[in-house]
Order: C-alpha cells, then sequence, then structure tokens
C-alpha cells in the first residue's frame, strides 16, 4: 500500500473544476484548498500494478487546470488495511 499527499496548485479561480477533474481519477481524494487554488490531496493504492501511485502523480500535472503538483509526504508499506484497521481499534 502506498499513501501520498500533495499539494497541486491551480490555474487562478480553476480549484473547483481541477478538484472534480482530480477525483475522477481512482484512490485520488480532495480534502481542501478550492478557494486558494492549492489542492491538499491525497493518492492511495494497495499494491495495484496497472496503475502504481506515482504514474497517478505524474498524470495529475497533466490535467487541464494544474500549475503544479508538491509532494508532502509519502507512505510504502506491506500491510493491508485489515491489519491498519487492527492496529488503529
Amino acid at each position: 500500500m502506498n499513501i501520498c499527499s500533495l499539494i497541486v496548485h491551480t490555474k487562478p479561480a480553476s480549484g473547483p473544476l481541477v478538484s472534480e477533474r482530480l477525483q475522477a481519477f481512482h484512490g485520488v481524494e480532495v480534502h481542501g484548498g478550492l478557494e486558494e487554488d492549492k489542492l491538499i490531496v491525497t493518492v492511495e493504492d494497495e499494491g495495484e500494478t496497472v496503475s502504481p501511485v506515482s504514474d497517478k502523480m505524474n498524470a495529475l500535472r497533466d490535467v487541464e487546470g494544474v500549475v503544479n503538483t508538491v509532494l508532502i509526504y509519502h507512505y510504502g508499506g506491506e500491510e493491508s488495511m485489515e491489519e491498519m484497521n487492527r492496529e488503529i481499534n
């Protein structure tokens, strides 16, 4: 499993539209920053071989309205979501 957080800078006043475009990607969530045109984004995969998280991050740069992406945090581990839920609870 890989989880990354990013700041996605958008063109002025494009935050809401870019947010919709980003969330069309599997495993991508936008958590805020629409009004500031600096979207707070997480990208997650669970060991997918077809489109790893790095490919998704690169694809986000090509979305219309995106100026730049900045990686803030990356976690990569072997444990499953079930194991993580047991640890949390």
